[in-house]
């Protein structure tokens, strides 16, 4: 079993990575994953932490704003990671192939020129994608999607019977019959209230938890 505390969305808001962190601390958490739009300030918090990187579209556009010594690891970030059953991305695990990591993504940027939302589009507005996202999902035989990128935490399902909902928590169990698409929010510059926001989801018993940090 591995729980893991999953947040995205920093923005360079150091004060409140650490707010989230240190709420994370208390509890169990194996492993932390980061689903981009970080910022270079908050980089050095993670580096003690167990924690997988993938970057977002901020980190495409800003990767010279990194310390030079830095910018070689942050080039490698991949578009999404996943294990047994679930993905992650930043903003949707539909991506061109060619696009492996940042470094790929900024070359295939400058030769395709595709507007930045063709890469990164909302899960919260963006219906087409949201369809997109739950077909990628069943291609690749995982049940749960985790992104960010929206700055509003939100689970959207496809039921086995192809019926759409919105599911609310604290806790949810994760039907294993059906596709779900988590929003885990943002831990930086949150637009669903005050509360900073990030979820924890044990890979197990596939639960996960919405969290609300005041």
């Amino acid at each position: 079993m591995t729980v893991y505390a999953i947040f995205s969305d920093v923005h360079n808001e150091v004060d409140n990575l650490e707010k989230t962190l240190d709420y994370l601390a208390s509890r169990q958490v194996d492993f932390h994953l980061q689903l981009g739009d970080l910022g270079v300030q908050p980089l050095p918090l993670l580096d003690p932490l167990p924690v997988h990187h993938v970057f977002g579209n901020w980190e495409v556009s800003q990767l010279h704003r990194f310390p030079p010594q830095r910018q070689p690891e942050v080039a490698a970030w991949p578009a999404r990671i996943g294990g047994d059953g679930w993905l992650a991305a930043h903003a949707s695990p539909v991506f061109p192939p060619e696009c492996t990591d940042l470094a790929a993504t900024q070359r295939y940027m400058a030769r395709h020129r595709p507007r930045w939302m063709q890469l990164f589009p909302s899960l919260l507005h963006d219906k087409q994608a949201v369809w997109a996202a739950f077909a990628e999902l069943a291609a690749q035989e995982r049940q749960v999607f985790f992104h960010g990128h929206t700055h509003v935490q939100a689970v959207q399902q496809l039921d086995a019977d192809n019926r759409y909902r919105r599911l609310t928590g604290p806790i949810i169990q994760l039907d294993p019959d059906a596709l779900t698409l988590v929003g885990v929010g943002s831990a930086g510059i949150p637009r669903d209230g005050a509360a900073l926001r990030c979820v924890l989801f044990d890979d197990e018993v596939f639960e996960i938890e919405l969290l609300s940090i005041v």
